[in-house]
């Protein structure tokens, strides 16, 4: 499934409200089989965290050491690149973590 740049230029002002947001894992996951989108890039980690707002968000983990993966760890919103989407070749960017020391 492709995503369109209009489906991309909309879903920004989700992205944008979701960046700095600070939270702690709650659960983890890694991924080593992949949807075909995104399997030249396993294995990746996906968190579920707990942001401070009390919100609940998921996604993968980015810039990390394999022991920054544990329950209670502190990570914050960043804006990264997602793909390129098939239509157009329009970069995709969306939200991950980062952990915080």
């Amino acid at each position: 499934m492709s995503t369109s740049p209009i489906r991309l230029w909309r879903n920004q002002k989700n992205d944008r409200d979701n960046l700095n947001l600070v939270g702690k894992i709650v659960s983890w996951t890694e991924i080593f089989v992949a949807p075909k989108r995104f399997k030249d890039n396993t294995p990746y980690t996906v968190l579920l965290v707990k942001l401070q707002t009390g919100n609940f968000i998921y996604g993968q983990l980015v810039d990390f050491e394999k022991n920054d993966r544990e329950i209670g760890k502190t990570v914050k919103t960043v804006l990264r690149r997602q793909g390129v989407s098939q239509l157009e070749e329009v970069v995709e960017y969306g939200v991950k973590f980062i952990p915080l020391p």
